[in-house]
């Protein structure tokens, strides 16, 4: 029972928390034919589904056989339990049914906790049944299901639960309780960080043993002083179990409940991680998690079905909370991420120009179109300004990204980049076409330049500028129909400005 519990809680963490917005495509079902202790499994499950798995409810499982064989070692009453899942289309059940194997019809067993003289009794019987009996070894007896048991002294008793069915007995276990005058007192406190708990065992008396359970059918420790991560924020009731292992003769319990709110949280061997781009109302999310997952979703926060996909179309722009979720089932895993993603939509076509000066002031003039209010610049060197045409003097040569963002009453509805190239002064007069040319470029320092012919047998200087200005190399011939040049400088980009006449040219070069 507790192990499939526990299995029908995982796939509900894992698969459950969409099950508002998820229709099933599938039904669990199967059917058993029995020979002595093997059971022979029939798969009966219908609709869509990718993976399936069984649980024999006597520590065994298997997946991925639709029609397993199991032979059980001992007679006796068993819960085995089938799970299917479609991991594509969001879909999963489980149907689980009682075994009667070699003429069992119901199984005692129970177990207690002593505290001094004080004992606890618990049936954990199966089969049909339909009253109990127990007798003490100290000549008292009960009929409650669950009760509890003063001794008077000192001793081991044998206590004994009889299951009735219809005023016969059909089974009965006995076991030895020890008790003693020893006593012992369990208590906690806790401590919260958004979804892990670091709890502190401040039990009292005479005891070498805890167990914690964390209150969410899954987490338990058996550590003096754990901390744990829960999977989701909520209250959950943590127990504590202190008891003797030396003598047996000291058992208590306590249990608080716990609160957490906020966080990311997780289990077993996966971590989920994500990136993602947006275009206007485009989403496209590209899954990075790590460790062995069965299963992922993403939620895009907007109320839409969560999809295995990560590509979605908002219907209109705003602030939503992504999450992908991944998971497994065996081995087991676990966890989330969330990120707050700003969806925009652009309504505004952005265009710009700009001029400039020999002082390398640049002048911005704004040529969008569109219903916009306001604006932001920026000129790719970390400034930017609110100007609706700004003018702006760059301190260093080199190649900038400038942006242009309009909004309109506070909302972005436009943005757009140009690359602009910030020349040396005196190099950032550029002719209207390219007359000479140079070659190869990327080059490895020797250069050849091509002469127009309207430029023969004229003096050309060519001056070659690294990105502060400053002059490494300044060359005069009368030009032919080319000139070869000689550039020693380091790899790099510079700037080869070439005088002939009235005539002026600036050529970007790059030094391999």
């Amino acid at each position: 029972m507790k192990i499939n519990t526990l299995r029908i809680a995982v796939f509900a963490i894992i698969l459950g928390l969409f099950s508002a917005k998820l229709s099933a495509q599938c039904t669990a079902g199967f059917t058993e034919s029995t020979t002595g202790l093997t059971v022979q499994f029939t798969n009966q499950a219908t609709g869509s589904y990718n993976w399936i798995g069984y649980d024999y409810g006597d520590g065994a499982f298997d997946q991925g056989v639709p029609n397993p064989t199991h032979v059980y070692s001992q007679a006796g009453i068993y819960e085995a339990c089938q799970y299917i899942q479609d991991t594509v289309g969001f879909c999963f059940d489980s149907k689980c049914d009682t075994l009667y194997l070699g003429g069992a019809t119901c199984a005692a067993n129970f177990y207690y906790f002593p505290d001094g003289l004080n004992c606890e009794f618990y049936s954990f019987s199966l089969g049909i049944y339909d009253s109990v009996a127990w007798s003490f070894g100290d000549g008292s007896v009960s009929s409650d299901s669950m009760p509890y048991h003063t001794y008077s002294a000192p001793g081991t008793y044998t206590a004994c639960l009889y299951l009735y069915t219809s005023g016969s007995v059909c089974d009965s276990i006995c076991q030895p309780v020890l008790v003693d005058t020893n006593t012992c007192q369990a208590d906690f406190t806790s401590s919260t960080n958004a979804l892990t708990v670091s709890f502190t065992n401040t039990s009292s008396g005479g005891y070498q043993a805890q167990v914690w359970d964390f209150g969410d059918n899954f987490g338990s420790s058996q550590v003096a002083n754990p901390s744990y991560t829960y999977f989701a924020v909520g209250t959950y009731t943590v127990c504590l179990s202190i008891y003797d292992t030396v003598s047996g003769f000291c058992f208590s319990d306590v249990c608080y409940d716990v609160t957490v709110t906020t966080g990311g949280g997780g289990g077993g061997g996966c971590q989920a991680a994500y990136t993602y781009t947006t275009n206007e109302l485009n989403f496209v999310g590209t899954n990075t998690s790590s460790g062995a997952i069965l299963t992922s979703f993403w939620d895009f926060g907007d109320g839409s079905t969560p999809s295995m996909s990560g590509n979605h179309t908002y219907a209109a722009p705003g602030v939503y909370d992504v999450c992908l979720t991944v998971g497994n089932i065996i081995p087991f895993c676990y966890s989330q991420e969330c990120k707050q993603v700003a969806i925009t939509e652009q309504t505004c076509e952005v265009d710009f120009e700009w001029s400039f000066n020999d002082q390398n002031v640049y002048s911005f003039k704004n040529l969008s179109s569109g219903n916009f209010n306001s604006v932001k610049w920026e000129f790719g060197d970390g400034n930017s300004s609110t100007f609706a045409n700004p003018s702006y003097n760059y301190n260093q040569v080199g190649n900038y990204e400038v942006c242009l963002t309009t909004f309109e009453d506070g909302n972005k509805c436009g943005y757009g980049c140009k690359s602009l190239d910030v020349y040396p002064l005196g190099a950032n007069e550029l002719s209207a076409s390219a007359e000479f040319i140079a070659y190869p470029n990327p080059s490895d320092g020797t250069i050849s330049l091509s002469v127009p012919t309207k430029f023969s047998e004229q003096i050309t200087k060519v001056t070659i500028l690294d990105l502060s200005g400053r002059c490494i190399l300044q060359q005069q011939f009368v030009a032919s129909s080319s000139q070869q040049l000689n550039i020693n400088a380091a790899a790099g980009t510079y700037f080869m400005q070439i005088n002939s006449g009235d005539f002026s040219q600036v050529i970007p070069i790059v030094i391999r």
